[in-house]
């Protein structure tokens, strides 16, 4: 079951999410040293307009849009409903000590992967350019038909009809972030997105770099344009 109600300037609230920021669900920060931390504004025009809605859930904590879809971090993010507040640290961080890092997560070994032979050479190219970029096959990203498997949260790429698909995979349900008839498009979206989620995990190009890229100097009323416009779209 869950509730959902109109967020309110009284929602002074101080959420985590460990991951990627395509994601939806946060969590009450509890101060792990692997979050991501982010608090309300509770000044934002939308917030102030009840133009913002928040679900609990048994996973977690969702904010909706008046049409009651889920809106992702990111988007929480851009639109200035969540700011990001510096990242989690361990006390020992903080203090100058060491500390001790955790093995990234590698994909399974010891399985027959695909025949490459059998693989388009641009599926195969684009492959090497997520690796390029400091990436983890099969873990950050896969390439359908060319990695070997496919991690538990990742960005895939895959051809789907007469074009090309990209996605977000997490605990196996699979959103469509893009698709197109054009493999420069996809590859471009594609890329991108695995490099922000190799970011979030401290590896990859993308690493010290801010996702509200090319948002950071918009006005309130900016920024509210751009919220209704997502409220009023057939997408």
């Amino acid at each position: 079951m869950s509730a959902v109600r109109t967020l309110t300037v009284d929602d002074d609230l101080t959420l985590s999410r460990i991951g990627y920021e395509r994601g939806e669900v946060l969590q009450p920060d509890d101060g792990g040293p692997l979050a991501h931390r982010y608090r309300v504004d509770t000044s934002s025009s939308l917030v102030v307009d009840g133009l913002v809605l928040l679900e609990s859930t048994e996973a977690g904590l969702r904010f909706l849009d008046t049409n009651g879809l889920a809106l992702t971090v990111r988007d929480l993010r851009r639109f200035r409903i969540l700011l990001k507040v510096a990242d989690a640290r361990p006390a020992a961080a903080r203090a100058g000590a060491p500390v001790a890092t955790t093995r990234a997560p590698q994909p399974p070994t010891g399985e027959s992967g695909p025949d490459l032979a059998k693989v388009p050479q641009e599926l195969r190219d684009l492959r090497d350019d997520a690796l390029d970029n400091d990436l983890l096959d099969g873990v950050d990203f896969a390439v359908v038909g060319v990695s070997g498997s496919v991690g538990a949260e990742c960005i895939a790429f895959e051809p789907a009809g007469e074009g090309f698909r990209v996605s977000y995979r997490d605990a196996g349900v699979a959103t469509e972030l893009f698709a197109s008839r054009s493999m420069a498009q996809a590859r471009a979206v594609f890329l991108d997105e695995a490099c922000w989620l190799g970011a979030e995990r401290g590896r990859g190009a993308y690493v010290g770099r801010s996702q509200a890229v090319g948002t950071e100097d918009w006005t309130p009323a900016q920024v509210v344009a751009a919220y209704e416009r997502r409220l009023l779209s057939d997408d």
